[in-house]
């Protein structure tokens, strides 16, 4: 016993020595850990997405190539676009299924304009309308009190049926050189979609922890009445939201549509599922209130993965979707628990 009071009494000499005193020692290891947790907490995906490219590394000498990751790369920018969008509008409580109903049309006007307008009054005016569709989003589940699944899913169906009326249900052709290089371009060996994406990414990012836009939305997602009751308007910063990934969506539509060289009624389709899960396991909860714009890029990088994997593979377009529907549920039941846990904490 008298050893051990000994050894004690020798280590917090050598402590103050070394300038710390024991409790400091103790609070600078427990600072260590909590940081070392919240990262591993909050992203989480970030390191799902180096292990799942490191073991798809070992595992098939055809992810590596430049041309795959590339294309990987590609992908997931079409999908992480909107998909950072998406996360306002989930962190504020939201929900948006009229996606591929946007990407579509703002697609559609774009090629339709371009050719006889030119590059830039086509995009403005796409972009536009991307803004004023989320404008009708909003309004309609603000205004008309509907719950937003339920009226972004009835904008969508109108949204697509205006395009299969303008086009006729025909294929639009896109031919400007700009919009043809911005969706199968590459700067510096990056391709130019995912380079936005991360220009998007960072922007959104900035927007949601150092301004107070971004702090009413995590507000009124964690609390609607409260924030209510403070005098915020709720309408407005929701209605914003909305705009704002109308914005990112038609960006997409653009995009895609100089990828494909073509725009049409079904160019969107699965891009809304698409984006809420690449949201939801990056981070962001849907009982609102939380997300990670970072989270939402890796979110949609995993996906594009995972895709490019199993075709790599040989498995079959179906089993995609059954890999993608299983990422969701696994995501959605963790956060349920995560939500769980803390009430009880």
């Amino acid at each position: 016993m008298k050893k051990i009071k000994q050894f004690n009494a020798a280590e917090n000499a050598f402590l103050v020595e070394d300038g710390l005193s024991p409790e400091q020692d103790v609070k600078e290891t427990a600072s260590l850990k909590s940081i070392l947790l919240k990262l591993l907490n909050e992203y989480t995906i970030v390191w799902i997405v180096i292990l799942t490219g490191l073991i798809l590394f070992i595992s098939n000498e055809h992810f590596g190539t430049v041309g795959n990751l590339t294309s990987v790369l590609r992908q997931s920018a079409f999908v992480g676009i909107g998909a950072v969008g998406m996360t306002f509008v989930i962190m504020g409580g939201g929900i948006d299924l009229s996606v591929p109903g946007i990407v579509s049309l703002t697609a559609v006007i774009g090629a339709f304009l371009m050719p006889v307008a030119g590059v830039v009054v086509g995009l403005l005016a796409a972009l536009l309308c991307g803004i004023f569709l989320g404008l009708i989003n909003g309004m309609v589940i603000m205004r008309l009190k509907i719950p937003p699944f339920v009226a972004t899913l009835g904008t969508g169906y109108v949204y697509l049926s205006i395009v299969f009326m303008i086009t006729n249900e025909q294929v639009v052709m896109v031919n400007s050189p700009i919009i043809l290089n911005v969706g199968m371009g590459s700067l510096l060996g990056i391709p130019i979609p995912f380079i936005i994406l991360i220009a998007c990414t960072l922007l959104c990012s900035f927007l949601s922890k150092c301004s107070r836009y971004g702090r009413l939305v995590r507000s009124i997602g964690s609390s609607l009445n409260a924030t209510r009751a403070a005098g915020i308007s709720v309408n407005r910063v929701t209605i914003f939201s909305y705009m704002v990934l109308g914005l990112l969506t038609a960006l997409t539509g653009v995009i895609l549509s100089g990828y494909l060289s073509s725009a049409n009624g079904n160019m969107g389709t699965g891009y809304d599922l698409n984006t809420i899960a690449a949201a939801v396991v990056g981070g962001t909860s849907l009982q609102g209130g939380k997300g990670s714009f970072v989270g939402t890029l890796a979110g949609a990088l995993f996906f594009s993965m995972i895709s490019n994997a199993l075709d790599l593979f040989g498995v079959g377009s179906y089993w995609q979707y059954v890999a993608t529907g299983s990422v969701i549920i696994f995501a959605i039941t963790l956060d349920g628990l995560k939500a769980k846990y803390k009430s009880h904490a």
